[in-house]
């Protein structure tokens, strides 16, 4: 898939979300695009605490702090993040680096490279045939669940 940025949407990490699945809760995180569409991304506990922390503007030392801390530290600068693929229900997901060297892809788990990359303040790239596809409209999935309607009491004879 091309990479370059002509069919690639930049999103923002919005927010941090337990959802429950049939193997217990996880976290999520909401990639927001300008066109108010939100891609849900299951992380681990890890990915999760190095996002709010990020959102929630802490500066507590996480792994992935600790991550970009000893990129900086290598003169490595996070790029940017790109999800561009699917394998089964699993995104494809690689992030560009700029080293000595010059622009180094490298393939990984999304949750640890679009965490890395919000942590980084580089951009969050998708593929829009993942958007158009996946994506879910912000009014819908913030949309109040309904009432559940109770139930009239019988009258006694």
């Amino acid at each position: 898939m091309n990479t370059s940025g002509e069919d690639l949407i930049e999103v923002k990490v919005t927010g941090i979300a337990m959802t429950t699945t049939p193997q217990g809760p996880i976290p999520v995180a909401f990639l927001e695009d300008s066109q108010e569409r939100v891609l849900l991304l299951a992380m681990d506990g890890a990915q999760a605490m190095s996002i709010k922390c990020m959102l929630d503007r802490e500066s507590i030392q996480t792994i992935h702090g600790f991550m970009l801390d000893v990129l900086n530290q290598l003169h490595v600068k996070v790029k940017r993040a790109i999800i561009y693929g699917m394998s089964g229900p699993r995104f494809l997901t690689k992030i560009a680096l700029e080293t000595s060297e010059g622009l180094k892809e490298i393939e990984g788990r999304t949750g640890d490279i679009v965490t890395l990359a919000s942590i980084a303040n580089a951009p969050i790239l998708v593929s829009s045939e993942i958007m158009n596809e996946i994506a879910l409209d912000k009014a819908e999935l913030y949309k109040p669940l309904p009432e559940p309607e109770e139930e009239e009491e019988g009258e006694e004879t």
